[in-house]
């Protein structure tokens, strides 16, 4: 009986691993598609970044620049500095008052604390790097924008917490990021080339974020929002 019923159990093994083996690829394969389907926005502003640093016909970095100081030479604002952090109140503010995101507290700062640490290392290297001279000569930080990427990275953040919500959390969001790198060239603080790879890396580094995160932040772990005297601010504990 037994070595009459070994072939079946060795079919049914087989068949058993095949399919696994099938779903999991199929499974692979979809992730691999969403990955690529989410860096195509990045990528392309990279790109197109590059390109405008790079090339030499008309459309480049310095007619730009001359246009927009020709056009607006007196424009100055520090709207873009507090703008750029615009989205931070939202991607934990939104909890309290019942809009509920994809991702618990604890799993969304821990992707949040990633995303930063990618994006100004990525932004650091850069800036220290390629020794980009301002446009208003000010340093030789200039390449690529921190500003821009800061309010790019909370603008996927806000996406992909809250886009299930409503299209209208990351509509304001985007506009809001696109709004910060308009204005750090009119304040003629970046090439436009800046604001471009500053937007590209800003998505990229909350998309790596989520691609590489376990969800296992929800052990052993406080995160409570906070506010006192004004200011705003996020309870984090660990216990080991």
């Amino acid at each position: 009986m037994i070595k009459r019923g070994l072939p079946l159990v060795l079919i049914c093994l087989c068949v058993v691993l095949k399919t696994t083996a099938q779903v999991d690829t199929v499974y692979k394969e979809k992730r691999v598609s969403t990955y690529l389907k989410q860096s195509i926005a990045p990528v392309s502003l990279i790109g197109l970044g590059l390109y405008m640093k790079l090339n030499k016909t008309g459309f480049n970095d310095l007619s730009v620049k001359d246009d927009v100081v020709s056009s607006y030479p007196n424009f100055h604002t520090t709207a873009d500095d507090y703008l750029r952090l615009a989205w931070v109140p939202f991607l934990y503010g939104l909890d309290l008052v019942g809009v509920k995101a994809k991702t618990d507290i604890k799993n969304r700062t821990a992707i949040l604390i990633k995303a930063e640490i990618i994006m100004f290392a990525s932004v650091g290297i850069l800036k220290n790097t390629t020794h980009v001279v301002r446009p208003d000569g000010s340093d030789h930080h200039s390449f690529p924008s921190g500003h821009t990427a800061q309010a790019f990275l909370g603008a996927v953040m806000i996406q992909r917490e809250y886009g299930h919500k409503s299209i209208w959390y990351p509509v304001a969001a985007y506009t809001v990021a696109t709004s910060v790198g308009v204005l750090r060239v009119l304040n003629n603080r970046h090439y436009t080339s800046d604001v471009l790879v500053g937007a590209g890396i800003g998505m990229l580094s909350a998309h790596i974020a989520y691609w590489t995160h376990q969800y296992k932040w929800n052990k052993n772990v406080t995160v409570v929002p906070t506010y006192s005297n004004r200011a705003a601010g996020v309870y984090f504990a660990m216990t080991f």
